[in-house]
């Protein structure tokens, strides 16, 4: 009742996800594959493909062999046990499912079967899969949904008064905005991209390689880049991503010299036009870089009435094995036990 595609099977892969009415990105081969190959500690992902009966459900996974983790080489032999991860952005069963109960009884014997230890999820805004989960189950923070499904006028009034004052200043600038995903201008996009991390002193995880992007760019019906152009310079960029319905404000920065002319609010109403044009029904522009910090309060001006819980999910499938993990990793660290971190071995 679960089957599991292996990501060197792209074609099969994406033809069940894209099979879903309403499937989201995050699920395609080509944003697992890019995550895979900008990392080998990311683990493989593969798409859990659920059915039974009239329901079916998808899910994807990263598989990472514990024995790989530097904190435990050597401790545990290479394929002995696994853990599972969501990929980065939002994930968990997705589809069509009116008995949970079954799906989680069916996921937890596979996963015992297959040797997974444990799983850490970031559930998708989308659906009430969370609500269902038979883990724990945690929200600290909030994502904020700008909603598509208004005519542009009452959603330009929806705005908090200091975008539309910011977008107007912007267009006093004679500002432009250039859409593409050919990769022309992603020097460009890179460029800005790091400065804003150096600004914002984001961890090394979040620098990603230029052969990442090279890689999500490769998805074509799935990826746009959106550049703000000031007195010929390009001054700030977004990389949106999408699936069916929903378009997701990914990565992006402004350069800061700039910032007097506008354009983010200049860039993000750029973006807004676009979705709904093309027929998307959300823009999810995300939350902050810490629980409702001013980043996301300024996101919340694009979306007053947009504030969703965001919810994060924990499971032990083999809790002898966890423990186990857990005892091996307290030998060279005795804190790990009472850290707050999931799973406690790779604290």
């Amino acid at each position: 009742m679960i089957r599991e595609i292996n990501i060197d099977k792209q074609k099969e892969w994406d033809s069940v996800v894209r099979a879903f009415q309403d499937y989201d990105v995050f699920y395609l081969s080509g944003y697992a594959n890019a995550f895979m190959r900008e990392a080998p500690e990311n683990g493989i992902p593969v798409l859990l493909l659920y059915e039974d009966g009239d329901a079916k459900a998808i899910n994807v996974v990263f598989k990472r062999d514990v024995a790989l983790d530097k904190k435990l080489a050597g401790k545990i032999e290479v394929g002995q046990y696994f853990d599972l991860i969501t990929p980065y952005g939002y994930g968990g069963f997705w589809g069509n499912v009116s008995d949970w109960d079954k799906l989680n009884q069916t996921y937890t014997a596979y996963c015992m079967d297959n040797h997974y230890v444990c799983e850490f999820v970031r559930f998708e805004l989308f659906t009430d899969y969370h609500k269902h989960y038979d883990g724990e189950v945690e929200t600290r923070t909030h994502n904020v949904v700008r909603s598509l499904e208004m005519p542009l006028d009452e959603m330009w009034m929806d705005f908090k008064q200091k975008v539309r004052k910011n977008v107007k200043k912007a267009n006093s600038y004679n500002l432009s905005c250039i859409i593409e995903n050919n990769g022309e201008h992603l020097d460009d996009f890179l460029r800005i991209y790091y400065s804003t991390m150096d600004r914002t002193d984001a961890e090394g995880e979040y620098y990603f390689s230029k052969r990442f992007y090279e890689d999500l760019n490769k998805m074509k019906d799935n990826v746009m880049y959106f550049y703000v152009v000031y007195d010929g310079k390009i001054v700030s960029t977004e990389l949106v991503i999408y699936g069916l319905k929903n378009a997701y404000s990914y990565l992006g920065g402004t350069d800061c010299e700039f910032f007097d002319v506008r354009p983010n609010d200049f860039l993000k109403y750029e973006i807004i036009k676009w979705a709904k044009e093309k027929g998307l029904k959300n823009f999810v522009l995300g939350g902050g870089y810490g629980a409702d910090d001013g980043i996301f309060q300024y996101k919340l001006c694009l979306a007053p009435h947009g504030e969703y819980d965001f919810y994060i999910g924990r499971k032990i499938f083999d809790r002898e094995a966890y423990d186990r993990l857990v005892q091996l990793r307290s030998e060279d660290n005795d804190r790990c036990e009472n850290a707050k971190y999931f799973p406690k071995y790779r604290a």
